[in-house]
C-alpha cells in the first residue's frame, strides 16, 4: 500500500520539525505528494469582557503572519530533499481543520508530531494528535 498524497500539520515546533522529516521521507518513498498545513486558532476571549477589535486584529495579523514563517521554512527543507509541497495556513481547531482539509483535497496519510502531556493533565486536555487517531478518516502517523 502506498500513499498518494500526505498531509502535515506543522507549527514550527520541535515536534513537527521530527514529523516533517518523516513526512518528506514517506513523501519520496512513495513519490506522493506533500501538502503542509499550519492551524492558527482563533482569538480567545471567553474570560474577558471586552478586548478592542483592534487588539483581536493585531493578535490574528501576528499569528497568521508566524504560521507562514513557519511554513515558508518547512517548504525550504522540503525543497532541499526535491520536494515542492503546497502550502496553506488555515484557522479554527488544529485537528478539526487538519481533519477538513485532508478530506476536501484527498489526502490519505496525516502526519503530525506528538507532544506529550502526562497523568492528569493528559485526561482533561484533548491533543490534536489524540484527536487526529481517533476522528480522522485517513490513517495518522503521530511522530515522537
Amino acid at each position: 500500500m502506498g500513499y498518494k498524497r500526505i498531509l502535515l500539520g506543522y507549527d514550527g515546533s520541535e515536534p513537527s520539525r521530527k514529523a516533517l522529516q518523516k513526512a518528506i521521507e514517506l513523501t519520496k518513498e512513495f513519490e506522493a505528494q506533500l501538502c503542509i498545513v499550519g492551524v492558527v486558532r482563533p482569538f480567545e476571549f471567553a474570560a474577558i469582557d471586552f478586548i478592542p477589535p483592534e487588539e483581536i486584529e493585531e493578535y490574528e495579523k501576528e499569528e497568521l503572519s508566524k504560521e507562514e514563517k513557519y511554513l515558508k521554512e518547512a517548504a525550504e527543507e522540503a525543497e532541499k530533499h526535491g520536494i515542492k509541497p503546497s502550502l496553506k495556513v488555515m484557522e479554527g481547531e488544529p485537528a478539526e481543520e487538519l481533519m477538513t482539509y485532508a478530506d476536501e483535497n484527498g489526502c490519505d496519510l496525516i502526519v503530525v508530531g506528538y507532544r506529550g502531556a502526562g497523568g492528569f493533565k493528559r485526561m482533561l486536555l484533548g491533543s490534536t494528535a489524540g484527536n487526529l487517531v481517533k476522528y480522522a478518516n485517513q490513517s495518522v502517523l503521530v511522530v515522537k
